[in-house]
């Protein structure tokens, strides 16, 4: 049962496809067949209606030069009609006087002209079409000179290597007429087609004509199929595996405290410097073999399965140990990410302000990153929660403005001071075909809803330049340092000098 349950998503996939590959092979091979043969088909009727055609034609010229003798010039005249065309299997002549002659007997035939039912002759003025079984059987031309007779041969079944798997039926005039022999198998219709000038035409085949046909490419279409989902499941099985190996790592790495937390520099320009405001935390995972793994590894699978909250508050407490081993100036913060999920939870307002109490830390040196990874479930709950810390002094801001699922809206809804603008509008700065519509945009509804402004991902001279001149208040990027572990951070912030008559100040990594 357990085993089952573990691979019960494979097992419904195969199980899937093998039901598709079994139900579907009815209008497989109704599609192949009608591909194969469709063109076929209607060639080949046009040709047969078209036979027919020219065998009237012929019975009406061969009608005006027999001297309708009987004679061996008679003879002769209908000898060359008869193997004129493929489908005549012999010409009679029968006279007014009762006599009958034949191309296979140049003597009288002896025989007179059997009778039909009216519903087996389709007559046209002189000519007459016999029917027998609904087949094409002869054509008769009357004149007071007697009468002159064409004996058809049904055409052969175009798959000639299996007899009697289709049958055609030609409408003409309303009336149905059968081309082909058929058997006692259910036959089933795959083309229906108009010729024009009141004709008609649908093919019918049997199971033996699709065997014949397609048999071996339905078979493959399924046995592809069920592959094709065995395959799937195959990906899904490793994909599981992959995922809750890693799920086990990751859990193993939030109960041993394995989740570091970076720390990047945010900036405000100074008197043609820059000052240290704030930093930005960035989690990294320290692998058992020393090597950091980048969030974009982890974050996504932890907001999938729910251990994105605990990540939060374990990367909090990380954090207010390290500020409070500080003393900085008044107005430094620390800016945590923060999933909109974990801002709907109900207890998040306080325990936030308890843990800064805790610490003996004043709020205001705590700030929060709305993530746009995934979307607010309750923005009334996000709202009450976001209201209690910014009362107490808590940042709250937005995160890659612009770009994720409802930017503009949260800052109408939210109580959010700070929006930060994603590096995809600041790489272009600099470069001839650099677009500044959607960031000018931005920058103006920030201005005019009385909102800070940071603009992360700033990589050169250039863009900071830009930027500063555009109004961006703080601007951060590894053009002014990389993220980095507590110890290396703490060294760059120069302890001597924390204090706000001797602001932070840096020098940025590239010329």
């Amino acid at each position: 049962m357990e085993w089952l349950e573990k691979h019960s998503k494979a097992l419904i996939i195969i199980f899937v496809s093998i039901l598709f590959a079994y139900f579907s092979q009815v209008a497989v091979s109704n599609w192949l067949v009608q591909k194969k043969i469709q063109e076929d088909v209607s060639v080949l009727s046009q040709l047969y209606t078209e036979l027919y055609r020219q065998s009237f034609e012929q019975m009406r010229v061969l009608s005006e030069q027999l001297l309708f003798h009987c004679d061996d010039d008679d003879i002769e005249l209908m000898s060359q009609a008869g193997t004129g065309n493929i489908f005549i299997e012999y010409v009679d002549l029968h006279l007014s006087d009762g006599s009958s002659c034949s191309i296979y007997n140049k003597e009288k035939a002896g025989r007179a002209l059997m009778g039909y039912a009216p519903e087996n002759e389709i007559v046209f003025s002189e000519v007459s079409l016999i029917l027998s079984e609904s087949q094409f059987e002869e054509m008769r031309l009357h004149s007071q000179k007697g009468v002159l007779r064409f004996v058809f041969e049904q055409p052969r079944n175009f798959l000639s290597n299996c007899d009697k798997c289709l049958y055609m039926v030609t409408n003409v005039n309303g009336r149905d007429i059968t081309l082909y022999q058929r058997n006692e198998l259910p036959y089933r219709e795959i083309f229906d087609g108009d010729l024009g000038n009141n004709i008609g035409v649908k093919l019918f085949i049997n199971e033996d004509g699709v065997e014949y046909l397609v048999g071996d490419l339905v078979n493959l279409f399924s046995i592809l199929v069920i592959l094709f989902g065995a395959l799937i499941a195959v990906g899904v099985e490793l994909n599981q595996s992959d995922r809750k190996g890693l799920t086990g790592l990751l859990n193993e790495a939030i109960e041993s405290n394995a989740l570091i937390p970076f720390y990047q520099p945010i900036v405000r320009p100074v008197d043609g410097g820059y000052r240290i405001v704030g930093a930005e935390v960035l989690v990294r995972w320290l692998s058992n073999t020393g090597e950091y793994i980048p969030p974009d590894t982890f974050i996504p699978l932890a907001e999938q399965n729910g251990s994105i909250d605990k990540i939060t508050d374990q990367l909090v407490d990380n954090v207010l140990h390290h500020i409070k081993t500080l003393v900085l100036p008044k107005y430094f913060f620390v800016s945590v990410n923060v999933s909109p999920s974990y801002l709907e939870k109900n207890d998040t307002a306080m325990k936030l302000l308890d843990k800064m109490e805790e610490h003996g830390l004043d709020p205001h040196l705590l700030s929060l990153e709305i993530t746009e990874r995934t979307k607010f479930g309750d923005l009334n709950k996000a709202a009450i929660c976001i209201e209690t810390l910014t009362e107490k002094g808590i940042s709250i801001k937005l995160d890659d403005c612009g770009t994720g699922y409802g930017a503009f809206s949260y800052l109408h809804i939210l109580n959010i001071d700070t929006i930060k603008i994603d590096r995809m509008f600041v790489d272009g700065i600099g470069l001839e075909d650099f677009k500044n519509t959607i960031l000018d945009s931005i920058l103006a509804f920030s201005r005019e809803s009385g909102l800070h402004v940071v603009a992360e991902g700033i990589e050169t001279k250039v863009q900071a330049d830009y930027l500063i001149h555009a109004g961006v208040e703080m601007l951060q990027g590894s053009y002014f340092g990389d993220p980095v572990p507590f110890d290396v951070f703490k060294k760059s912030l120069g302890e001597d000098s924390l204090d706000d008559d001797f602001p932070l100040t840096i020098e940025p990594t590239q010329p």
